[in-house]
C-alpha cells in the first residue's frame, strides 16, 4: 500500500470508528469525542485518542472503552471490509489538555506581568 493509500486508510477509519462509537448504547460514552487516531505502519495497531467532557469521568471511560474493544473492532472490520483490521488501544487525549493549561498558565502570566507578554510578541 502506497503512502496515499495508507493516509485513506487512516481517514476511513478515524471516520468510521467515530460512528461505531457515536453508536454505542451505554450511555457513559456519550461524552466522549475521538480526537485522533494513529495508526501503526503495519495497520497492526490504532492508538485511539479521545477526549472526555468530565475529566472525573477519564478513568471510567477509559477502561469501559479497554473492556469492549473487540466489540469496537469488529465494528470497525464490518465497515471497513479490508484484510487487517487494527487492534484498538484507547488513551485521554493530552495534547488538548495541556494546550489548555499553558493557554491558562499565558494568561496568569499575562494578569501578573502585562509587559512580559509585551516583550515576547515583540520578537517574533
Amino acid at each position: 500500500m502506497g503512502r496515499h493509500g495508507f493516509q485513506k486508510m487512516i481517514t476511513m477509519i478515524k471516520r468510521e470508528l467515530a460512528q461505531v462509537l457515536a453508536e454505542a448504547r451505554d450511555p457513559r460514552l456519550s461524552f466522549l469525542t475521538l480526537i485522533d487516531v494513529k495508526v501503526s505502519s503495519d495497520l497492526r495497531y490504532a492508538d485511539v485518542y479521545v477526549s472526555v467532557m468530565d475529566e472525573e469521568d477519564e478513568e471510567e471511560t477509559i477502561q469501559l472503552l479497554k473492556e469492549h474493544r473487540g466489540h469496537f473492532r469488529s465494528e470497525l472490520a464490518k465497515r471497513l471490509r479490508t484484510r487487517k483490521t487494527p487492534e484498538l488501544r484507547f488513551e485521554i487525549d493530552t495534547v488538548e489538555k495541556n494546550a489548555q493549561r499553558l493557554d491558562e498558565l499565558f494568561g496568569e502570566i499575562e494578569e501578573e506581568s502585562p509587559h512580559l507578554m509585551d516583550e515576547t510578541n515583540k520578537e517574533e
